[in-house]
């Protein structure tokens, strides 16, 4: 005789995550239960602790994230000294089919370590002979500001939701290739053990 498949499927709704660890450690005293019960118990624990492991790494991958990041800012802010440049020339956008409105220009200045000149990051639109504020490393080259304490959090806030997304759905799709094989497996077995209790149930000879 045939069974609707959906009458013997795992009733994951209707189990808590309590229950799932007692069936599949042995504590649940259900005489009914079948390995495959209990293989499917395992399986939703183990999806559980996968989950826990993941927030956690996520965790740890965004704090070193975090604190690489400002140490590298705090490292940067050491050694960046603020002067003022003269510009030499006009500004020219970095890319004007993205609307950018940062640009550079070159400038002249005046630094310890003796005269320099080069390009550095000015408004668009500055024009020659403008002063404008430029960083200098120790050894007075141009160099850009330190990252901001909202940019390191949100770099730190992307790793770690990456992280949760991408082992999140490797174990979703562990998880739903495991449930399927043990869906088949339970269904393989309901025709022999219910040709055996059929006739015993319904009094049929």
């Amino acid at each position: 005789m045939s069974v609707a498949a959906t009458t013997h499927r795992h009733p994951a709704s209707r189990t808590s995550l309590r229950e799932h660890v007692r069936r599949a450690t042995g504590r649940d005293g259900n005489p009914l239960c079948r390995p495959v019960d209990r293989a499917y118990s395992r399986l939703v624990a183990g999806l559980a602790l996968t989950m826990l492991a993941t927030f956690v790494l996520a965790s740890v991958a965004a704090l070193l994230v975090f604190g690489a990041e400002t140490h590298t800012a705090q490292q940067v802010a050491r050694h960046r000294h603020v002067v003022t440049a003269v510009t030499t020339g006009a500004a020219r956008s970095d890319d004007l089919r993205a609307g950018n409105p940062q640009a550079h220009a070159p400038a002249r200045w005046t630094y310890p370590v003796g005269p320099g000149g080069g390009v550095v990051p000015v408004p668009e639109g500055t024009v020659a002979g403008t002063a404008v504020a430029t960083g200098l490393n120790d050894a007075g080259n141009p160099v850009g500001a330190p990252k901001a304490a909202t940019e390191i959090l949100s770099d730190a806030a992307l790793v770690g939701l990456g992280t949760v997304f991408v082992l999140g759905l490797a174990a979703e799709g562990g998880f739903a290739l495991r449930r399927h094989t043990l869906d088949r497996r339970a269904e393989e077995d309901w025709e022999p053990a219910w040709e055996q209790v059929e006739p015993l149930w319904s009094g049929r000879k």
